[in-house]
């Protein structure tokens, strides 16, 4: 499996689109650098914490990690939960 956070950021946007049954995007069109929480009148996805809790299922189902601890920073939006995920990756192999 890919260690390189922009290969792990493609599958986390289909992941989203696919766990959330996404209409207005596909896995290609998915914006990675969109903030997932964050009202659409301010640029985000409007996403909410039923979404959260989904996204956190399919990564850990994805990656088999453990999300429970991570940081708020780090769930902001697919390209910063990629960039996690290939960090506790590359921590498990060491």
């Amino acid at each position: 499996m890919s260690h390189d956070p922009a290969v792990i950021t493609r599958r986390i946007c289909e992941l989203i689109v696919e766990r959330l049954e996404l209409e207005d995007f596909d896995a290609e069109s998915f914006p990675a650098d969109a903030v997932l929480f964050a009202p659409e009148e301010g640029g985000g996805l409007g996403l909410d914490s039923i979404a959260s809790l989904e996204i956190a299922s399919a990564l850990s189902d994805e990656y088999d990690l453990e999300l429970d601890e991570i940081a708020r920073e780090d769930f902001v939006s697919a390209q910063t939960l990629g960039i996690y995920i290939a960090r506790e990756l590359e921590a498990l192999e060491s």
